[in-house]
């Protein structure tokens, strides 16, 4: 079945930059869309972001991040981070944070199964420094096109007779660019395409000052790193 497949992923509680995104990709036209995970983190809305996921039906996948506010375990998280896990889990509500337990760690459709990290580990950084390391990653899954977020950089990669896409960052780019990022696969054509979209991040700047949540937080949306 040939469908146009929104890919989203690291939204980060950023419902401002995912508005927009989901605007955008109105225009563009979608069948489904899918993330690969983070919803929550970092960003002051994480309810809002949550709704505007459950209101668009998107079918997303959990991120580690997603994971640490439902578990407590934030062993990965510098502390930084952390100070944001606890502020996320204190500000969500009891059907939201149940949204993010029932999340899997993968989903597969239509000839495509997205994760969050690497297909073994939810946490594992998969960046494509070098080709014959990054393919080794994928090469024990049978899959024909895998679609993974963490890094917040968006790549598309041929290993062998498989595609691999990262869609990049809703909420927090960190390649240089900080318009969200968010990936198109038309499964007939076999094209990926990634698209920038501009949103008001001095709102979410502001935002994030008043919930008392690290300025550097605040700091990166500006840069996109």
């Amino acid at each position: 079945m040939e469908m146009k497949i929104g890919l989203i992923s690291d939204i980060h509680s950023n419902v401002i930059a995912l508005q927009a995104v989901l605007d955008d990709m109105k225009s563009v036209g979608t069948d489904v869309i899918l993330c690969a995970g983070d919803i929550v983190g970092y960003n002051p809305y994480p309810n809002e972001t949550v709704e505007l996921l459950k209101k668009y039906r998107v079918k997303c996948v959990k991120g580690n991040y997603d994971n640490a506010v439902v578990t407590g375990d934030t062993q990965w998280f510098n502390p930084v981070a952390i100070q944001t896990v606890r502020w996320t889990s204190q500000q969500l509500t009891r059907d939201n944070l149940r949204f993010l337990e029932t999340l899997p760690d993968h989903i597969d459709l239509n000839g495509i199964t997205i994760y969050h990290g690497s297909p073994s580990r939810l946490e594992e950084f998969v960046f494509e420094n070098n080709h014959e390391r990054f393919c080794q990653v994928f090469d024990p899954y049978d899959v024909q096109v895998v679609v993974f977020g963490h890094t917040h950089v968006p790549l598309k990669e041929v290993c062998g007779n498989k595609i691999i896409l990262n869609p990049g960052s809703v909420g927090q780019p960190r390649d240089g660019d900080p318009r969200a990022s968010y990936g198109i696969w038309d499964t007939e054509t076999k094209e990926f395409t990634v698209r920038r979209v501009s949103y008001d991040y001095a709102k979410v700047q502001e935002k994030i000052k008043e919930a008392g949540l690290p300025q550097m937080m605040a700091d990166r949306l500006r840069y996109g790193k």
